[in-house]
């Protein structure tokens, strides 16, 4: 019918002259044009200052930057299909979610590439991508395609080099997820000027800086393959689940930073796997003890962006760790299967995921959601070690320091805590899990001898801080027979007290390590010492580190003091060359601070 409308440049409002009939549908057709959108589509071509300069237009949404070109209710729960036709140079690739139905030349000048994608999408998840493109195909897994792109100065061998691991973790995921791949391929693209990754249905986007040749790939491939799995993960966690709002954004970003540890323990073993935990607690403990706490699932902010923050990404997965070890392997990842399957194509709230873990590992969650994912607070651990030769008996005093009432203190219930205690006695380690719900207790154990070491959470089961000295004998033993979480705890607290048979300890450690996590972390330790003695060991340790994983650990320590050797120990590194450019960076970073 007849209808007139305005549009004050947030709202469109339309009058029909004519009221609806029951049960009555209009169609409404739309036509707009965007001339310089301040966010969500970007655009780039050579100039006369860079003629180098790729030639792209492409979208980059998250998280409500699709509202600035596209006409949308730009929020996540509200989904639509997409049918999408794109015209450009005949030269030009043209990429967009979904399936390619088709393309054909309109004209002498133009091409048109038509793309479909049959589930529905969130506005923020909407994409595509038109331009001049280097491009990798890589074949299929099982029916699905892939292929990557990147701007014209990238060759197919850097994308076969940066994504080529792509097929069999696909194949990985679809295994521990036990749900096939939702979406008919799986595109990357890497572009300048695009920040970080984005997890578009079907076509994830990169920047350009992760693209690795021969140069980056000893040092950054790992970093480069964690990416890769995160994104992947977000075609079921936050592609094929949609979490309805922002305050439960956790639902997608814990759990595809979880599924990075879940990779690395798969692929790669325990140490990868305890250090991604251990550097996730650690990431999450700096923000919150240097800036802010807050909930994980919290609805209290101005921003959606402000959600993206580390209480979200590595907080959330280290609590999803938690829960793991709370219902047991079998149960979570059955229930994660069941809950893929049952929510599919819907839009999930946190109470969602709790009840099919509860229906499924038969507990209660309710105030384990409570203590870890709306409380903003986490565990800190008072703990003592005192040992009774007389009874041979040890026994391990446990305080919750943040619930302790006193003088200007803000006090918090305790948790419910699944504490792991280890010690090992003759070569022979034991541990035992312990309920742990009050303010203080103390745990009692059989122990034919003083053990050689004990260690506090070992397998870095929950988020907390630990305040525990067993003493330098026990810690030294423990540096060099603990599992990485223990040789890494060891490490740091030997470093504390800064005395040189301590630091020349770690340093023996380190030359001993194997495994390229510890080392970092014990040169961290040896750096955090700040003594002279520090110093000689890390001039040491720039002359002689050849692992491209270790580098930038060595020469971020370094950069902590202002001294002729290090100067010159790190000169002498950077004339050998052979560097990776984090590291080369580091070293010219060491090189400013003096």
């Amino acid at each position: 019918g007849d209808l007139t409308w305005s549009y004050d440049g947030n709202i469109v409002e339309i009058v029909w002259d004519a009221g609806f009939a029951a049960g009555e549908e209009r169609t409404v057709t739309v036509t707009y044009k965007v001339v310089e959108p301040v966010a969500g589509l970007y655009f780039m071509s050579p100039t006369e200052q860079e003629p180098e300069l790729s030639t792209y237009a492409a979208t980059d949404h998250e998280t409500e930057k699709a509202r600035y070109w596209l006409p949308c209710v730009d929020l996540p729960h509200v989904r639509t299909t997409l049918d999408m036709k794109i015209s450009s140079d005949p030269a030009h690739t043209i990429l967009a979610n979904g399936a390619k139905k088709g393309e054909e030349m309109v004209g002498d000048d133009r091409k048109c590439a038509h793309w479909i994608l049959q589930q529905r999408c969130p506005s923020y998840l909407v994409c595509f991508a038109v331009g001049e493109f280097t491009r990798y195909d890589d074949g299929k897994f099982e029916d699905i395609p892939l292929s990557y792109f990147a701007g014209k100065d990238f060759t197919p061998e850097d994308l076969k080099r940066t994504f080529g691991r792509t097929k069999p973790m696909l194949e990985w995921m679809t295994k521990k997820l036990g749900v096939p791949f939702p979406f008919p391929k799986y595109f990357q693209f890497a572009l300048p000027c695009f920040g970080g990754a984005m997890e578009n249905i079907s076509l994830v986007s990169w920047s350009d800086g992760f693209v690795l040749n021969k140069k980056a790939e000893p040092e950054l491939v790992w970093l480069t393959d964690q990416v890769n799995v995160h994104e992947m993960a977000h075609s079921y966690f936050g592609d094929l689940v949609v979490c309805r709002d922002y305050a439960n954004a956790w639902l997608k970003e814990s759990w595809a930073t979880y599924i990075e540890t879940c990779y690395l323990e798969d692929f790669k073993g325990e140490d990868e796997q305890l250090y991604d935990l251990y550097r996730n607690r650690k990431a999450y403990l700096t923000e919150a003890d240097d800036s802010y706490k807050r909930p994980i699932f919290n609805r209290y902010y101005r921003s959606s962006w402000q959600m993206y923050d580390r209480h979200l990404y590595p907080g959330g997965a280290c609590r999803m760790h938690t829960l793991r070890k709370k219902v047991g392997d079998d149960n979570f990842w059955k229930a994660t299967t069941t809950y893929l399957i049952r929510f599919s194509e819907k839009t999930v709230e946190t109470d969602d995921f709790r009840k099919v873990m509860e229906e499924v590992s038969g507990k209660s969650l309710v105030k384990f959601f409570e203590q870890w994912f709306v409380n903003p607070d986490y565990p800190l651990l008072g703990v003592e070690f005192e040992y009774d030769e007389e009874s041979q008996r040890g026994v391990f005093h446990l305080t919750q320091k943040q619930a302790e009432e006193g003088k200007d203190k803000d006090p918090s219930q305790p948790f419910d805590l699944d504490v792991t205690l280890e010690w090992r006695i003759e070569g022979n380690t034991r541990r035992e899990t312990v309920c742990f719900d009050r303010v203080k207790q103390s745990f009692s154990f059989a122990m034919e001898k003083d053990p050689e070491f004990v260690v506090v959470d070992p397998y870095c089961t929950m988020v907390h801080k630990l305040e525990f000295e067993p003493g330098r004998e026990k810690l030294a033993n423990q540096l060099k027979s603990a599992n990485v979480i223990g040789r890494i705890i060891a490490a740091n607290q030997l470093a504390k007290s800064g005395r040189k048979d301590h630091l020349d300890k770690i340093f023996a450690q380190y030359k001993d390590e194997t495994f390229w996590g510890a080392r970092s972390a014990m040169v961290q330790a040896i750096g955090s010492a700040n003594t002279h003695h520090s110093v000689t060991l890390i001039c040491q340790m720039i002359a002689e580190e050849s692992d491209p994983l270790v580098h930038e650990a060595v020469f971020a320590a370094a950069a902590g003091f202002r001294d002729p050797q290090i100067k010159a120990a790190t000169l002498d590194r950077l004339r050998q060359g052979g560097l990776g450019y984090y590291a080369e960076s580091a070293a010219y970073s060491v090189l400013g601070r003096q």
